[in-house]
């Protein structure tokens, strides 16, 4: 199964199993993740440094996340506010989970600083919104889409979709529900 019908929550449970499970779910959420915390941390050095620590410290703890305890997003973030707080605290990031997963530190070059620096310029709320929709079951996120962004209507969504619109109705509020859940969590 391709990674990008998986939600979160799937990724992460096969990541117990499969490495490029949890490849997949830094690939949708690294970039937003480093965003936020180079905003947050105010240095683009440290905030690649705490994004490379929480991916190994959520890398780490992968069999003991729950998907009925937590969304994963929240989960994730939750693990960044900790090693912000601890970086705050200190002044710097602790390597330990790094460390322990043999995990070397990597150097930033003058153009990585950059690119950093250009992620963390991007609308974090744009970013964290698409992650979410993207981890939507395939045909919620495609009625969303249709319905919120392109603003199609319901009986032209329906013929396209060649379901009543009733279904796609369903499909729409339940994306919509959805979101509204997982980004709640990130308030």
């Amino acid at each position: 199964m391709k990674s990008r019908a998986l939600t979160d929550a799937q990724l992460l449970e096969q990541a117990r199993r499969r490495p490029d499970a949890f490849g997949a779910f830094y690939e949708r959420h690294g970039a937003a993740l480093l965003s936020y915390l180079v905003r947050r941390a105010g240095d683009p050095e440290a905030g690649a440094d705490l994004t490379a620590e929480v991916f190994a410290a959520a890398l780490g703890a992968v069999d003991r996340f729950d998907a009925n305890r937590a969304e994963p997003l929240a989960w994730l973030y939750g693990i960044a506010r900790h090693k912000l707080a601890d970086f705050q605290r200190t002044g710097y990031v602790e390597t330990r989970a790094r460390r322990r997963l043999g995990m070397p530190r990597r150097a930033v070059d003058d153009d990585e600083l950059e690119r950093v620096e250009q992620l963390a310029s991007l609308d974090v709320s744009a970013v964290i919104v698409q992650g979410a929709l993207a981890a939507l079951p395939p045909e919620q996120r495609d009625a969303v889409v249709a319905r919120v962004i392109e603003e199609q209507e319901y009986d032209e969504m329906s013929r396209a979709a060649n379901v009543s619109q009733g279904a796609i109705r369903q499909r729409v509020a339940r994306g919509l529900a959805t979101l509204r859940r997982r980004l709640g969590d990130l308030r």
